[in-house]
């Protein structure tokens, strides 16, 4: 956990609550629910020297020196040194906050601002108040939060000790900000569409599924964004349509996946998807240059540039590029299987040629993708609710693909109700044959598209990858404030197993 020992924790607590209790005793109540803070933080350091100010914040570090006592006092805007003198304050008040206050505590303080003979900007506190007396100590600066679990399990002190990954979270928030704010210029509406779905359909996910008693009824939480919903809407009128909500897929978890998850989904009628490549072409640059103040971001040692316009390759090409393997020649299953094992990528037993060209082209080519690149034109099996492109074994659709990971996917939605339905059945036939991320069929979405949906584009878009990139952030978790994990207790059964073993 932290450097100190659980017992010496324990320990610090119950000196705490001793210092608690005296407060208390002396009628300073250790957690008053009003202040007077004026500035921040920031606003102490950018004011000028001699400035009077109200501040607040927690205590970083506190270094006692005899009738002088240094403090950090940190808020969300930035740290600053501040000065307790006993001749300023007096013997008693300076004594009290000597053996009472300690790091950790959040006060406010009031006094002047000065510069010290090193330089540092400070306040000589004239005044202070306790605002909330902590019962823990921080952790260790350089020892106490190395432990990457534990920084994902007590956040909270992560953000307080690692400011980086504080800094993380507020460039998300900027990131949905901007998205917001470009999309609505551009005369999108916001909408909102159900999470608890009878049919979890719009993607090839597993779903998470639950039961409402009220209705006697099972039901699932939806694996994308509204797309069915949001096409619903275009067959009624609206015309541009963005939610941003979370999304839930009970799958694998990895550096690139988490159970839940935030996306962006937009569709926009009389549009295609040369159309939507134009507009990310636009919305992307304007979004990271917004949230980061730049276009280049670095990660690894790898600078990659979001300077438009991006390069395009279809899928066919990027494969037959990485991997040597012209897939249009390769028709037959076993014929395709046979290849991939020549050239030593591995099938994982697929039984479908959809899977085994996405494997392929995950194994080969995506890896290889480092800047900011549209991947287009994917196969007809893997997309089922895309348009066909004028070659009918591919759909109208792309991949925006940088440092390997997916940032988006687009297409000309399908709007063809007779062929939706033999997407629908080619995915029926999927789950017959022990696909479970098979596309669950909507045949009341089918039943809308039959009363004409006009040609449109639509995106998904995966915030948590996309703060990721521009982070240059290793794993999802990094950029999630509270990432699922799996309680304490439920870890310790498993270790126990594990050493019986």
């Amino acid at each position: 956990m932290f450097q100190t020992t659980e017992f010496n924790i324990n320990d610090e607590r119950k000196i705490r609550l001793k210092k608690l209790k005296e407060l208390e005793e002396i009628e300073i109540d250790p957690f008053p629910a009003k202040n007077n803070r004026k500035q921040t933080i920031k606003q102490a350091l950018d004011s000028e020297v001699e400035t009077f100010l109200s501040v607040a914040g927690r205590i970083m570090t506190k270094r006692e020196m005899g009738k002088l006592t240094f403090c950090h006092l940190q808020d969300e805007s930035g740290r600053m040194q501040i000065a307790f003198k006993q001749d300023d304050l007096g013997i008693e008040n300076y004594k009290l906050f000597i053996k009472k206050i300690d790091s950790g505590d959040i006060i406010e303080i009031e006094g002047k601002k000065f510069i010290t003979h090193k330089g540092e900007p400070s306040i000589l506190v004239s005044k202070w108040t306790i605002l909330s007396k902590a019962l823990l100590p921080l952790p260790d600066k350089f020892h106490g939060l190395n432990d990457e679990e534990m920084r994902y399990r007590k956040r909270y002190l992560d953000f307080l000790v690692n400011p980086e990954e504080k800094e993380k979270i507020i460039v998300r928030g900027k990131i949905l900000r901007y998205l917001r704010e470009f999309l609505q210029s551009e005369n999108f509406i916001e909408v909102e569409t159900p999470v608890l779905e009878t049919i979890a359909s719009g993607a090839m996910a597993k779903t998470f599924d639950t039961h409402l008693n009220a209705y006697d009824l099972d039901v699932h939480l939806r694996i994308c964004i509204g797309e069915l919903w949001q096409k619903r809407l275009l067959v009624g009128g609206f015309e541009k349509t963005f939610e941003i909500g979370r999304a839930f897929r009970n799958e694998g978890v990895d550096h690139q996946h988490n159970p839940e998850f935030t996306m962006l989904e937009y569709y926009w009628a009389f549009a295609d998807y040369e159309d939507n490549m134009k507009l990310h072409e636009k919305m992307i640059p304007f979004v990271i240059e917004k949230s980061i103040g730049k276009l280049e971001v670095e990660i690894d040692g790898q600078k990659i540039n979001f300077e438009t316009p991006y390069p395009r390759i279809t899928f066919h090409e990027a494969v037959l590029k990485y991997s040597g393997i012209d897939i249009n020649k390769y028709t037959d299953i076993e014929e395709l299987k046979m290849i991939m094992k020549e050239k030593s990528y591995d099938h994982e037993n697929l039984t479908e040629r959809g899977k085994l060209l996405d494997n392929l082209y995950k194994q080969s080519a995506r890896p290889k993708i480092i800047q900011p690149t549209f991947v287009l034109n994917y196969p007809i099996e893997l997309k089922p609710l895309a348009k066909k492109s004028v070659d009918p074994r591919y759909t109208e659709m792309f991949q925006l693909i940088v440092n390997g990971f997916e940032l988006s996917n687009s297409y000309t939605e399908l709007n063809d109700p007779l062929d939706q339905i033999k997407r629908f059945e080619d995915q029926t036939k999927n789950k017959a044959s022990g696909d479970d991320e098979a596309m669950a069929n909507d045949w009341d979405f089918v039943e809308a598209l039959e009363y004409g949906m006009p040609p449109a584009t639509g995106t998904g878009i995966g915030i948590d990858r996309f703060v990721a990139l521009i982070t240059g952030s290793h794993t999802l978790r990094e950029v999630t404030a509270f990432p699922l994990m799996k309680p304490l207790v439920v870890e310790e059964i498993k270790n126990k197993k594990e050493k019986k073993k």
